[in-house]
Formats: structure tokens, C-alpha cells, sequence
């Protein structure tokens, strides 16, 4: 399946569950109305976005065979190093994974703090 597609059936997901927010990060460039190239978004950033009790996740949606770039393994790092959930989808259910996972994330966080 084209990654576009699933891209669409992960956010109509996550967008389906309570208690998380969640968006499409484009990255790319586009010519204005005067025809000048304006850069947009992080070169490396996740497809998807979400926060889901205060925990950060970021997808990268993926074909079958699709690999990260280098810009997107630096950026993986770098979002695991700050304490974020950052995960490779290739499907709706590697993607709600994710969320799970972020929800137990809160629920321990909050029972160590308690």
C-alpha cells in the first residue's frame, strides 16, 4: 500500500480515540504567489505528529520496503533522547502501538509520581 494511504487510515485512526491530538507535519517547498521557492517544515520530522497525555510521539509512515533517511534517523535519535515515542509505521495497528505505548507511558509516570 502507498505510503499517502496509509498515512490517511493512521490519522483517521488516532483521529477515532480520545485523549490524543494529532496532525500531519508536512515538510517540503512550494512557489508563492510571486513564483519565490518557500521552504516549509523540518527536513527529517515525522510524518505524523501526536501528543497523547502529554507524551510526545512521532510516526514516520513507510511502505513495505521503505528505510529512513538520514535526516530521519537523526531525528528519531534525537526525539528518543528527549524522552519521546518515535516509531516507524507501516500500518494502522504499528501506529496505535504507538499511542498504547505512550499511554502506558503517562499512567507509569503518573503512579511514580503519586
Amino acid at each position: 500500500m502507498a505510503e499517502h494511504r496509509i498515512q490517511q487510515q493512521i490519522l483517521a485512526a488516532i483521529g477515532a480515540t480520545d485523549g490524543a491530538l494529532v496532525w500531519r507535519n508536512n515538510t517540503g517547498a512550494a512557489r508563492d504567489g510571486a513564483g519565490r521557492l518557500v521552504r516549509f517544515g523540518t527536513p527529517g520530522a515525522p510524518d505524523i505528529m501526536a501528543i497523547v497525555g502529554g507524551q510526545f510521539v512521532g510516526l514516520e509512515v513507510k511502505s513495505a520496503r521503505g528505510k529512513l533517511s538520514k535526516r530521519q534517523e537523526s531525528w528519531r535519535k534525537a526525539c528518543e533522547a528527549a524522552g519521546g515515542i518515535y516509531r516507524v509505521c507501516r500500518s494502522v495497528d504499528d501506529a496505535l502501538a504507538a499511542i498504547d505505548e505512550a499511554r502506558r507511558r503517562t499512567c507509569e509516570t503518573r503512579r511514580s509520581t503519586s
